[in-house]
């Protein structure tokens, strides 16, 4: 199951809870996970469709956010990302990191209050490395990829690999050489997985950008950049930050009296199982990987 990585957000205040609620009772998945957290696959892997769930921990740094009244330049390869028609109200060059936990809260630090009036857009920067500590319970037998190891458990390992990795190889095989991202069995003793999101699931310069794609609260375009020249990547293994603008469905209206910022955010898809077929019912697990998280704010 290899599915692109997208940040959602609407924005994010003083503080933060984060919360949880499994997504893989969808239509036509072929996955069930009942009210305590436990999977069922019930096809093969062509057959099942998105199952994404809850991390126990999820790691991410954030650099800046704003809000805009309009949307901001988007970066290419040539032009870099603009944010001038936006109020900062994060902003943390050296970056502030965030540990998500279902039902945890949340301090984050450099907030600055945006001024009163109506914002259409929003941005924000993040490291495009994450953090992902899970252990996951299924029906199914699961297995360590390339490994004799097996269980209806399966859990993250203390490791780091880009996303590109996955791409380039065959998922059957062990795409990350002798490297193990995830383990299977009986006894869980997870440990924290990076991924670094280096590319998309698109091809050529594509693989470094997700335009308008639908999310709860508008369409977010996702774009991985670097740093110091705030352009496009054109390669793999070159982006060190991940980009997003949102255009938001109901605007944010910030008022003379706006005082409280509260950020709720969804971790409920935030990771998903890399994985292939050992047989039927059975499956080899390679990696637990990052899916998308959400955010939700609330001004008063």
């Amino acid at each position: 199951m290899r599915r692109l990585f997208l940040i959602l957000f609407i924005f994010m205040g003083f503080t933060g809870h984060a919360l949880a609620a499994g997504f893989c009772n969808v239509a036509g998945a072929n996955a069930d996970e009942d009210a305590a957290g436990v999977i069922t696959y019930s096809a093969s892997i062509a057959a099942i469709g998105d199952c994404s769930f809850a991390p126990d921990e999820y790691q991410v740094t954030i650099y800046e956010m704003s809000l805009c009244t309009a949307n901001p330049v988007a970066p290419s390869t040539s032009v870099a990302f603009d944010a001038g028609i936006c109020s900062m109200v994060i902003n943390s060059p050296a970056g502030q990191t965030i540990n998500m936990a279902a039902g945890s809260e949340i301090a984050l630090t450099d907030f600055v209050r945006p001024p009163n009036g109506t914002y259409t857009h929003g941005h924000m920067l993040i490291s495009n490395s994450f953090g992902i500590k899970v252990t996951k319970q299924f029906t199914n037998t699961m297995w360590q990829n390339g490994s004799a190891s097996k269980g209806n458990y399966c859990w993250t390992l203390e490791a780091t690999e880009h996303a590109s990795d996955f791409q380039d190889t065959s998922p059957s095989s062990a795409a990350t050489g002798t490297t193990l991202l995830a383990n299977c069995g009986n006894t869980p003793a997870p440990a924290m997985y990076t991924q670094i999101q280096d590319e998309f699931d698109n091809a050529g310069v594509e693989r470094f950008k997700i335009l308008d794609a639908p999310v709860e609260s508008g369409t977010i375009s996702a774009y991985l950049i670097k740093a110091s020249t705030g352009l496009l990547v054109e390669d793999e293994n070159l982006a060190d930050r991940l980009l997003g603008i949102q255009s938001f469905t109901t605007p944010i209206v910030v008022k003379p009296d706006s005082s409280s910022f509260t950020i709720s955010f969804g971790v409920n898809q935030a990771t998903q199982t890399n994985m292939s077929d050992k047989s039927p019912g059975q499956f080899s697990v390679i990696a637990f990987e990052t899916g998308p998280f959400s955010s939700f704010m609330t001004v008063e």
